[in-house]
């Protein structure tokens, strides 16, 4: 009966460490997992801040672009609006 008894303590140990093992091989599962997820965390805000930055400099060609458009029509404006005076005033 002590055999008996025994085997059965030896059983329960043999699950426990097999338990305890699958828990270990999860818990370096769960590393490896917080560890991608964090640099793909890294990776999102690098995207972002570069992605901000793209879109400040595009704004800001878009401004320039604007503001040399304005420019080239006065420019180009001038001498044919005084040209409209003058044809006006013969």
């Amino acid at each position: 009966l002590d055999i008996k008894v025994k085997e059965d303590q030896v059983r329960e140990l043999e699950l426990k460490v097999q338990e305890l093992h699958k828990y270990k091989e999860n818990e370096k599962d769960t590393e490896v997992l917080m560890s991608a997820l964090s640099a793909m965390q890294d990776k999102t805000l690098h995207l972002e801040n570069s992605l901000s930055a793209e879109t400040r400099i595009k704004l800001d060609l878009f401004s320039a672009l604007g503001d040399a458009k304005r420019q080239l029509e006065i420019a180009q404006g001038l001498p044919s609006h005084s040209f409209v005076q003058t044809t006006h005033t013969s």
